[in-house]
């Protein structure tokens, strides 16, 4: 939700994203892995993830990770 979708975003558009996080869920890193966007693609998404900061936590804190991978997909 916290995406802004810049004008450069195609179809098709597939990223992979590290989020750092600490308990609490506050993130303190992100970086886009891989991506068939360009550079604003990029700097958007790594945008929105901190804008989502903190990010929801597991219902069970057993579950909390500190580093999550994710697949970044939007719908068209």
């Amino acid at each position: 939700r916290s995406w802004a979708r810049p004008a450069s975003a195609r179809p098709g558009l597939e990223c992979v994203v590290r989020v750092r996080q600490v308990p609490g869920g506050e993130v303190v890193g992100v970086n886009v892995v891989s991506c068939n966007g360009d550079d604003a693609v990029v700097r958007s998404i790594e945008a929105a993830v901190r804008k989502a900061s903190p990010l929801p936590m597991p219902s069970n804190p057993i579950l909390f990770e500190r580093d999550l991978r994710f697949v970044f997909k939007p719908e068209q």
